[in-house]
């Protein structure tokens, strides 16, 4: 089944959704009610009495982030994020465990846990770490945002990135890094692939350079930070890795027709 993404509102204001694994129901409800999650714009939306019960939630709803203590029955935290990573759940895992239970919690951050928080938990550690985890989240949200646009930009010229392991690697490259200067040297290092090749097989498969998408997949973004209002030309020409603002201007009108003022007016 797919997961939809969902949001819960809150004064008009996108809450990330937190699911909370513990076996102990007073505590379950005792953490829930802690002030610390709405004021760093979080909400303890779902529960779950240990981690069989989690991954059934999981496979019928989407959420930001997965809270659980370490030892619970049936499936314990620790195979609870071995079986999230196993099966790719697009979630933010932190582990709750006693101090005499630090190894585990070591165990859970290579297992991939974002972050373990010691119990009994209190408002201050709790604020710490959501304080953290927003930041993650962020950054997050921000890539998987920049990674749609550029699947859509893949699409309108026809390359099916979704079902391509080349492309989807490309994607992700890209937006991980839409801040820097990407070169095609560059582009061919990530991919592990010489850089002549890289570019022969490019331009193959979608009939103009990597050099040439490139420019189009970040004057498409830019479009969306011009439309937002909140940056300046010149702000965004850095948040882009351009060396100055006069040569964004000249490659989004090469790109665009029109440049970025003209297009912020429309």
């Amino acid at each position: 089944m797919k997961r939809q993404r969902k949001f819960f509102l809150q004064g008009g204001i996108d809450m990330y959704r937190i699911l909370l694994a513990d076996d102990d129901k007073e505590l379950r409800y005792l953490y829930s009610k802690m002030k610390a999650w709405q004021k760093n714009g979080f909400v303890v939306s779902a529960f779950a009495s240990n981690g069989k019960e989690a991954l059934e939630i999981l496979e019928k709803e989407s959420f930001d982030m997965l809270v659980t203590d370490i030892k619970m029955p049936f499936v314990d935290g620790l195979d609870l994020v071995r079986e999230i990573k196993k099966k790719n759940i697009q979630i933010l895992p932190v582990l709750m465990s006693s101090y005499n239970e630090f190894e585990y919690a070591r165990q859970g951050l290579v297992l991939g846990a974002f972050d373990f928080i010691v119990k009994p938990v209190t408002e201050g550690a709790l604020t710490e770490m959501l304080e953290r985890a927003k930041i993650c989240l962020s950054e997050y949200a921000r890539n998987r945002g920049i990674n749609e646009l550029i699947l859509s930009v893949f699409q309108k010229y026809g390359i099916d990135a979704k079902n391509d392991r080349f492309f989807n690697d490309i994607c992700i490259f890209l937006s991980e890094n839409m801040g820097q200067d990407v070169t095609t040297d560059a582009a061919a290092d990530a991919m592990k692939l010489n850089k002549d090749y890289f570019g022969k097989i490019f331009k193959k498969r979608t009939g103009m350079t990597f050099h040439s998408l490139y420019k189009i997949i970040k004057v498409e973004y830019a479009k969306l930070l011009i439309k937002n209002s909140l940056y300046k030309n010149y702000e965004i020409s850095d948040m882009l890795g351009y060396s100055s603002p006069d040569y964004f201007a000249k490659i989004f009108k090469e790109v665009a027709g029109m440049t970025p003022s003209e297009y912020k007016n429309l």
